[in-house]
This record gives structure tokens, sequence and C-alpha cells, in this order.
């Protein structure tokens, strides 16, 4: 799978702190809801059809250096979905595609303690986007092709820029790590949208989408 080789010489050096006068490792993980929009296609019908509201996951270890931890940055959330077909002219009858899409965030990030129970963090890296898609058999009557098309289905990845900043704030900090609120916004290029085209053909629309997002969840870091 292509992802993200230039973290490697990264996992090494923080797994391989374990000498006495290391930096010590700090590990987070956040949980929280989460609203996105997408950018508008130019070329093709396509609608996010994705749930209002969804969960998102993510995490962070690295090094500690005073009141900045670098390290690795990773995120997960529920999967976009979307609904395509080729632009259409009134009163034509074309080819449907559904597609969900599930994002995976790999990247470098840190995290600075502002003071007062405040921190900020951010992130930078890669979004991989791990795609199904699936189109009903349908009879297409459209200007390019009168016909009936088989269902089909297939899958896609693609891999885009991603990152995203956030702030935090302490409701708890004792001996076994601290617990804290969390907004978040980020950023992640999904890629292009499947879509089918009258004749039966699958692939994408070509056009690489952006999706933006802001999170409102909590963390803890230990």
């Amino acid at each position: 799978m292509n992802v993200s080789l230039w973290l490697v010489p990264v996992i090494t050096c923080v797994s391989g702190t374990s000498s006495a006068d290391a930096p010590p490792i700090e590990g987070q993980i956040g949980l929280g809801v989460r609203v996105s929009s997408t950018t508008d296609s130019h070329y093709d019908f396509v609608v996010d059809d994705s749930s209002s509201v969804r969960l998102a996951a993510d995490g962070m270890i690295g090094l500690r250096f005073g009141r900045v931890v670098v390290g690795l940055h990773a995120g997960i959330a529920t999967p976009l979905r979307f609904l395509s077909s080729p632009q259409f002219d009134s009163g034509e009858i074309v080819a449907s595609t559904n597609s969900t899409i599930y994002p995976l965030d790999l990247g470098l990030g840190a995290q600075l303690d502002a003071g007062a129970g405040v921190w900020v963090s951010a992130w930078l890296g890669t979004t991989e986007s791990f795609t199904h898609a699936s189109s009903p058999a349908a009879h297409i009557s459209a200007i390019d092709f009168t016909g009936d098309i088989p269902a089909a289905s297939w899958s896609d990845q693609s891999l885009g820029l991603g990152y995203g900043a956030a702030v935090g704030y302490d409701i708890a900090r004792n001996e076994y790590g601290r617990f804290a609120a969390v907004i978040a916004v980020e950023s992640q290029s999904i890629g292009p949208i499947p879509i089918r085209g009258n004749s039966g053909g699958t692939g994408s629309n070509g056009e690489n989408l952006t999706c933006r997002s802001i999170t409102l969840g909590v963390a803890y870091a230990y």
C-alpha cells in the first residue's frame, strides 16, 4: 500500500529513543464529532451525501522538549458518501454512481503548551482516501448513448495533501495524564469522485476535491 514512506525515518527515531537521557515519549488520543463540506465539482453532477455529523478519531505520539511535543499524527473518520452522474440535459436518463470514501490522515505533528491549561497543535502530511463505488443496472437514454448497461462496482485510492490545527483546554490533569476539550479544523484532499459513463465505463471525474471540517471533541494525553 502506497502510504507515506517518508514517515519511516521519523518512526524509527521515535521508537528508538529509549535511553535514560532521551526526551520523554508522550501520546495523545482524541475522539469527537465532525461537520464537513466539500468543494464543488465543475465537470460532473456530484452531490455530497455524507451524514451531517460524522465521528472522528485521531492521535499523536512524539517526544517532549520542554513545552513542545513533536511526533507523528494519525487520524480517521466515518466515511464520506457521494452520488454522482455525468452532466446531462433535461429529460435525459443517465448513469448514476454511489461512492463511499474512507479517509486516513498521516503526517508530522507538533503541540505547544501555551499556559493556563491551554495548548495548540498542528499537523501536516497526507490523506490517503480508500474509495468503493457501485452503479446499478439501467436503461440509458442520453445524447451520447442509448441502451442498457449492467450493474458494476469498483474500488480506487488516492493520496493527497492533508493538514489541520487544534486548540485544547485541559479540564483535568493528574499523575495519570490530562483530559481536555478540543476544537480542530482540518483540510483533506480526498481525490476524484467515482463516476460511471453513460456507455457503462467506470472511472472518476478526474477532478481532485477537498473536504474541510470542524471537529468538537475530547482528548486524553499520557
